[in-house]
């Protein structure tokens, strides 16, 4: 009996991990068909703090951008860099990006037709190789408490 109710869960897990990873990919499917405006860079910014990155605590180094761009007829401004977190290990890394946006320059802005107040510069691929993987090896534990 007890080995049901482990499979069970185990299915359950698993189900709530694929589901996790299908809403991420239709979510970036969907990020990816806003339309683009041209906006520009009104300030940029670097922070850091230490955070739990690549398995242990380490300090992380994460850009800010703040931007303006015109969508469905008014002026707005965004500071989401992309659909995930950019952070860099090294301060140099993140220096290099800033400079890249500096104020005044030019940027592709991608912004929800249905919100235009939810805008991002880049639309990065989610990560589902872990999601996926913890819900395949789910599976497999719960096979392995039914047939055991």
């Amino acid at each position: 009996m007890a080995g049901w109710i482990g499979a069970a869960v185990l299915v359950l897990v698993a189900l709530a991990l694929f589901g996790w990873a299908l809403s991420a990919w239709l979510a970036f499917r969907a990020m990816r068909r806003w339309p683009v405006v041209q906006g520009k860079v009104a300030i940029t910014g670097l922070d850091s703090e230490r955070r739990l990155h690549r398995h242990a605590a380490r300090l992380v180094h994460l850009p800010t951008v703040a931007y303006r761009y015109e969508a469905g007829g008014e002026k707005h401004i965004g500071s989401r860099l992309a659909n995930r977190t950019v952070l860099f290990e090294r301060e140099e890394e993140a220096r290099r990006f800033l400079d890249a946006l500096p104020t005044g320059a030019p940027v592709d802005v991608r912004y929800n037709p249905a919100n235009a107040n939810e805008a991002v510069l880049e639309v990065r691929a989610p990560a589902l190789a872990s999601r996926i993987a913890g819900g395949v090896l789910c599976l497999g534990g719960a096979a392995a408490l039914l047939f055991a």
